[in-house]
């Protein structure tokens, strides 16, 4: 399925990148292009990143979202 309409990447291309190393919105957007438009599909790559995140707990060597922590609004 198409992910980013505007640069027509798709999901596969998204999880590739993943797992070669792209873990922000940054690197993503970097390599594929994906978000750097009309910007309807961050939200989506936003969700997979951090679904990744929860299923390595972020314990990678050299993960550079190892030091994150996220804080609370309220």
């Amino acid at each position: 399925m198409v992910l980013c309409i505007c640069r027509a990447v798709t999901e596969r291309e998204l999880e590739a990148a993943i797992e070669n190393g792209a873990h922000t919105l940054a690197a993503i957007a970097e390599q594929l292009g994906a978000g750097t438009d009309c910007g309807c599909c961050t939200e989506e790559i936003e969700e997979r990143l951090s679904g990744r995140e929860s299923a390595c707990g972020r314990a990678c060597a050299g993960c550079p979202r190892a030091s994150l922590q996220l804080t609370s609004a309220a």
